[in-house]
């Protein structure tokens, strides 16, 4: 079940606002969130609040203020983080037996969330949260080494070797 499919199910979102939302996502070419969140049918606190009820996750609140250690944050590459809005929050454990938390704005986005758990290779404790929240902490806390390639990169228009 994606997000639109469960907000509509649950009666917060209209059959013409899903027929809208599919095409702007193919106009636009995006997800189903980013549809949700920029046509403002819904605002992005609302979104957090519905996904960790109707998926049963932890909601997490406010994370652009939280400090986090610098290799909890550098455990997902920063590209990755900032285009999947996802954020390693902290870890527990040592060696395989390693449990992470981590905060996404799309907790329906099952591909990153699959993506996430094979690069950190534990067991992984979803939270939902807030899109500008998440994308604030990653802007924030990520180091300015691994941000500094990639923006040049962004700017150049190439990949760097």
């Amino acid at each position: 079940m994606d997000a639109v499919s469960a907000l509509s199910s649950r009666g917060l979102i209209s059959d013409d606002q899903r027929i809208m939302l599919s095409g702007f996502c193919k106009r636009w070419s995006c997800s189903s969130f980013e549809a949700l969140i920029e046509t403002n049918m819904v605002s992005e606190s609302t979104f957090a609040d519905l996904a960790a009820e109707i998926l049963n996750l932890p909601r997490v609140r406010n994370i652009r203020n939280d400090s986090f250690d610098e290799i909890s944050v550098s455990l997902l590459p920063f590209p990755f983080a900032r285009s999947r809005c996802c954020i390693v929050l902290d870890f527990e454990g040592t060696g395989d037996d390693k449990s992470y938390r981590v905060a996404i704005a799309d907790a329906w986005d099952a591909q990153s969330r699959l993506m996430v758990e094979d690069m950190l290779h534990g067991k992984v404790r979803w939270c939902s949260g807030e899109r500008s929240d998440i994308i604030e902490a990653i802007d924030r806390h990520f180091p300015f080494s691994s941000i500094v390639p990639h923006f040049w990169e962004a700017l150049s228009g190439r990949r760097l070797e």
